[in-house]
């Protein structure tokens, strides 16, 4: 398995076989397995399952869906829509902040290619919340940039649906269109006026890079909003772990691999490491393989030793489906190391082909 180093996140020239579309490939988690290499006693915790109050979360998920349909068919239909009921919605979203939060969970596990238009602003809307936690952001600051990544697609509701949904690959002429959504976003949330400016212009440069390389104006640097470059960054980790209608989603851990090999002068250093921090290689409720060739779904995460999680074993050595349960601290088992991470459609595999 190739693993991490942040030595991986200094400037170097892009190569071209990546599946990020004419962007932006493998990476090496060593430098962070480095200090996995002795266990904590009392190393903290992320615990599958630990939030005594889920299905509230869970029914913020379903309230921020609603209301961001509600926008896009306003948009639609050219009238307007008011920004409170999302503040209020997120600013629930923002009560609790912690890695086993269920609504974290399932916006990073729950996939529906067909509802990704809606899922994909709301999941990253969330994603951005643990961001701006993790870099210090103000309260303030904090649901500015998660309404402005709740709300940096709108523009989704000018493009026609049968490109939106197209199953087969799109052409040169699709693809030109679907890249006119910033202008079509910057010019929908410019009618809320100055005090609300950051929208617009977080939605007019979701799509730039610091190095230059983004559309639509090529901007650099600083001349970016830093709430465009946490929300692009994230935009485009979760665009690679969800399905789309052209084509299936990657493993946490190759995505990760994608975004630090081959954009790592696409985005500031600080933004790279904090979406490490946030989701890990291997996140809960993922499936790992490990040296022995065993599968495990990944139960619990350490921060200190986010290559090393615990696991509830499902599949042994010869891939029988383990019975009773088998649950391996990886900390604690300094013989066993992950090997790479397993896609849910191959644990779909092998489910169908256990013998009755």
């Amino acid at each position: 398995m190739s693993l991490v180093k942040f030595r991986n996140l200094n400037p170097e020239t892009p190569k071209k076989s990546s599946p990020i579309a004419n962007q932006d490939q493998t990476l090496s988690f060593r430098k962070l397995a480095a200090r996995d290499s002795h266990a904590a006693t009392d190393r903290p915790l992320v615990k599958a399952g630990s939030n005594n109050n889920g299905n509230n979360r869970k029914g913020l998920y379903d309230k921020a869906c609603l209301y961001l349909n509600e926008v896009l068919n306003a948009v639609k239909n050219r009238k307007s829509f008011a920004l409170d009921p999302g503040f209020r919605i997120l600013q629930k979203i923002a009560e609790i902040d912690h890695p086993q939060d269920e609504l974290f969970i399932m916006a990073i596990h729950l996939d529906d290619r067909f509802k990704y238009v809606i899922h994909h602003s709301v999941n990253v809307a969330i994603y951005t919340l643990k961001m701006a936690e993790d870099l210090g952001f103000s309260k303030k600051s904090k649901l500015e940039v998660a309404m402005a990544a709740l709300l940096h697609d709108v523009g989704m509701a000018i493009i026609p649906d049968k490109i939106l949904y197209k199953q087969e690959k799109l052409s040169q002429q699709e693809i030109e269109i679907l890249r006119e959504r910033p202008n079509y976003s910057y010019k929908i949330l410019r009618s809320f006026g100055d005090g609300s400016a950051y929208l617009a212009e977080s939605a007019a440069q979701v799509y730039e890079r610091v190095d230059g390389s983004g559309y639509p104006r090529a901007m650099r640097g600083e001349e970016i909003h830093e709430y465009a470059q946490i929300i692009g960054l994230l935009d485009m980790y979760e665009a690679l772990i969800h399905s789309r209608p052209q084509r299936e989603k990657l493993t946490h851990f190759t995505a990760v691999k994608e975004i630090i090999n081959t954009c790592k002068n696409r985005f500031q250093r600080k933004h790279l490491k904090s979406l490490l921090n946030i989701f890990t290689a291997f996140p809960i409720h993922s499936f790992v393989r490990l040296n022995s060739n065993a599968i495990g779904k990944v139960i619990e995460t350490y921060p200190d030793q986010p290559m090393r999680p615990k696991l509830k074993i499902v599949y042994d050595s010869q891939k029988r489906k383990v019975l009773t349960e088998r649950i391996v601290v990886l900390p604690d088992n300094p013989l066993l190391n992950i090997v790479d991470s397993v896609s849910e459609s191959e644990i779909q595999e092998l489910s169908q082909a256990q013998p009755v």
